[in-house]
């Protein structure tokens, strides 16, 4: 596989899910700013986005005209075709979950055989205790060893692997919220607009969010 590298997340994510118009593609949770969904509607022959919050997909359907949204809770019984998509995206999702295990079973079964997940998770490494999110809305965050297990507990084998963002997305986090819950503005985070500098051009040894590749190896 040639490797993704990218100068932003956007276009590093493009890179991961290599898309054409065969493709079916399951988005779990969709962005205040669905720039990223856009681009994915686009791409794909397919594209369904599934969120708990009702309000947020009514505004994206605004932009998401070609997209499928469902209002629904992956981690309970939704009525979707299992085997049908051949790209699942679950970005920033995986650790406001109680049950992420069960969550990724329930993604392997919806992804077809040798399909590909695209996972984005926070790190946790030595700076993500200055993270608010994980004392306010994160149930975990999580090790490099903890989500590859993870993963292949839950039948999905490893294809890329990376570990992107530095100190500064601290900067853009804290703004983001300060437009979200002080102004009640959406905010799209800065590190999305310029170049981070070489996170997301380079394998990183240290980073604030993991983001991994992996394909379906078993039912």
């Amino acid at each position: 596989m040639k490797e993704p590298f990218a100068n932003n997340r956007e276009d590093y994510i493009i890179n991961l899910l290599d898309l054409s118009k065969k493709d079916n593609v399951l988005i779990i949770g969709v962005s205040n700013i669905p720039t990223l969904e856009k681009r994915i509607q686009n791409l794909a022959k397919e594209c369904w986005i599934l969120d708990l919050d009702n309000i947020k997909l009514e505004k994206a359907g605004k932009i998401l005209n070609k997209s499928k949204l469902i209002n629904a809770d992956i981690t309970k019984k939704i009525n979707l075709p299992n085997n049908h998509f051949t790209k699942i995206m679950i970005l920033e999702v995986l650790e406001h979950l109680d049950d992420d295990k069960g969550a990724l079973i329930k993604l392997n079964k919806l992804l077809h055989p040798k399909g590909s997940l695209i996972i984005a998770v926070p790190n946790k490494s030595f700076l993500h205790i200055f993270n608010p999110l994980l004392y306010t809305q994160h149930k975990r965050h999580y090790c490099n060893d903890k989500i590859i297990e993870l993963l292949k507990e839950t039948g999905f084998s490893i294809k890329h692997f990376n570990v992107v963002e530095n100190w500064s997305m601290f900067f853009n986090l804290y703004l983001h919220l300060f437009y979200k819950f002080i102004l009640n503005r959406n905010k799209k985070f800065l590190t999305l607009e310029k170049i981070p500098g070489n996170t997301y051009r380079q394998f990183n040894k240290t980073g604030l969010d993991i983001i991994i590749k992996s394909i379906k190896t078993a039912p």
